[in-house]
């Protein structure tokens, strides 16, 4: 069953959406970049350095201009660290809720979520493809040009998985979405694959999946709120 929830429908939704996650025991999120849009982070559709992110994900700029492609990095990494998480990340780390997000901010990280996979890698981190090395994403920001490999002197790669490269664990994001009781997709519209396939996955078997992709900060905290809890 699939619920959608926004500001003009949360009063009647909240209660059996709550009801339904007072019985659960294990609950789920899928998460987008619409989750930190409240923290100040950009969407894909938004430009940083007069760039698109979205062809900040995508291969070609890195390998066409590298000094290009790093001076972005640069620019979305300060952006990024000075981000915090907001009340949505919280309300999912707080209730206990497993998350499979596609994001490369690292704030359910930084909320305190236990269980956690980043499909597309993370920000913190820079690799070197030949020698396999990983370092600190704060060596971009702290040379000048393309950062390169201090061992190979090749040029490192963002940790993250660009566009047309394989997601990370998404075979145990599948297991996850299967034994879910209750489903949330937060802040997408799960457009590409494999990630799109979670919420039929869910469903298929038995789980409530509740889509939130405006308001987050908001909705999520009432949904999850251990407050009001139904007796046993």
């Amino acid at each position: 069953m699939r619920y959608d929830i926004a500001l003009n429908n949360l009063d009647q939704s909240a209660p059996y959406v709550r009801s339904q996650v007072e019985r659960s025991e294990f609950l789920v999120a899928v998460t987008g970049a619409g989750i930190s849009k409240p923290s100040g982070l950009p969407l894909v559709e938004e430009q940083v350095g007069g760039v698109a992110l979205r062809d900040f994900f995508r291969p070609e700029l890195l390998e066409r201009d590298p000094v290009r492609y790093y001076e972005i990095y640069r620019e979305w990494v300060i952006r990024w660290r000075q981000a915090a998480p907001n009340p949505a990340h919280y309300a999912l780390a707080r209730r206990g809720v497993w998350v499979v997000t596609q994001n490369v901010d690292g704030l359910h990280r930084d909320a305190g979520t236990e269980h956690l996979i980043e499909l597309h890698g993370n920000l913190r981190e820079l690799v070197c493809r030949v020698c396999r090395r990983i370092f600190g994403s704060l060596l971009a920001v702290e040379q000048a040009g393309p950062p390169r490999c201090p061992q190979c002197r090749e040029v490192l790669w963002p940790g993250i998985s660009l566009e047309g490269q394989q997601v990370r664990h998404i075979n145990r994001a599948m297991d996850w979405a299967g034994r879910a009781q209750v489903l949330f997709v937060v802040g997408t519209s799960l457009e590409m694959d494999p990630v799109r396939r979670l919420p039929a996955v869910a469903e298929e078997n038995g789980a409530l999946v509740v889509w939130v992709n405006t308001a987050a900060e908001v909705i999520l905290p009432r949904l999850l709120s251990f407050q009001e809890r139904t007796s046993g």
